[in-house]
C-alpha cells in the first residue's frame, strides 16, 4: 500500500486499535508491516490458519467500515495477493510465494541493508526469480521486497525482516535456496523460509481484481485496475 499525505497518523492510530480487533477474529495468527527498501510501497500482512477464517475477516462487520475509509481517505494506491501453505503431498506449480525470515541480533545499519539489496539485486535474475509486480503491469526495481524492521502482532523476535520472492517453478526456487547466495543471509542473523501457493479468486468476487483472479488493486490517481 502507499499512504496518501497528511493521512498517516489517523491510519496508524486506527491499526493500533484494530490490532486486538483482528486479533478476536476465529484463525487469526499475526498482522505484519514495514517499509520496504528501495521501494515506494509499504508491506503490510495478515495471517490466518485457513483461506475460509481470511474471508470471514474480509466480511466482518468490524472490518467493513475500515476498508471503506482505507480507499476513501487513507490510501493513494494498494495491491493484494493471497497465499496458502501446500497441503501435504500437493505438486508445487508456480508462481509460488516465498517469504524468508531473517532475525538479526540488532537492527540492520542502512548501509548493510543497501548492500543487502546491491548483491540481492545481482543474484536473484541469475537464479529467474519472477519480476515483483505489484499493480498489474507495474514492477518493483528489482525481483524482490526487503522488508523491515518489522511491526507485527504477536512480536516473533525483538527485530525481524523479511525477503519476499515470486517463482514460475518449484525447481527454480528449490535451486535458490539451496544456493551460496542464499546461505550467505545467514551472515545477517537466523534465516527460515516459507513457501505459499497462490489464491485465486472468481470473477466478480472481489472488487479490483485482474482477469485471472490473482490480483486485486487499486490507484487513487488512475483508473481502476
Amino acid at each position: 500500500m502507499t499512504l496518501a499525505s497528511g493521512t498517516e497518523d489517523e491510519f496508524w492510530k486506527i491499526q493500533e486499535r484494530m490490532g486486538p480487533v483482528a486479533a478476536s477474529q476465529p484463525g487469526f495468527q499475526a498482522v505484519i508491516g514495514g517499509p520496504i527498501a528501495n521501494s515506494s510501497w509499504m508491506y503490510f500482512c495478515g495471517k490466518f490458519a485457513t483461506p475460509e477464517d481470511m474471508d470471514e475477516w474480509y466480511r466482518s462487520r468490524r472490518h467493513q467500515p475500515v476498508m471503506r475509509k482505507a480507499h476513501t481517505t487513507w490510501f493513494d494506491a494498494f495491491y493484494i495477493r493471497k497465499w496458502r501453505l501446500p497441503a501435504d503431498g500437493e505438486e508445487l506449480a508456480g508462481p509460488l510465494f516465498c517469504e524468508i525470515a531473517i532475525v538479526p541480533p540488532a537492527a540492520l545499519d542502512s548501509s548493510v541493508v543497501d548492500g543487502v539489496v546491491a548483491s540481492l539485486t545481482e543474484a536473484l535474475p541469475q537464479h529467474n526469480a519472477l519480476p515483483f509486480e505489484t499493480l498489474p503491469g507495474q514492477f518493483e526495481p528489482q525481483p524482490f521486497q526487503f522488508v523491515g524492521p518489522l511491526e507485527e502482532f504477536p512480536r516473533l523476535a525483538p527485530v525481524r525482516y523479511l525477503l519476499l520472492t515470486h517463482w514460475g517453478s518449484a525447481d527454480e526456487l528449490s535451486a535458490w535456496l539451496d544456493s551460496g547466495e542464499y546461505k550467505a543471509l545467514g551472515a545477517l542473523g537466523e534465516v527460515t523460509s516459507q513457501v505459499s501457493v497462490l489464491i485465486r479468486h472468481r470473477a466478480g468476487e472481489r472488487e479490483g481484481l485482474n482477469a485471472d483472479g490473482s490480483l486485486r488493486g487499486w490507484s487513487r490517481h488512475a483508473a481502476p485496475v
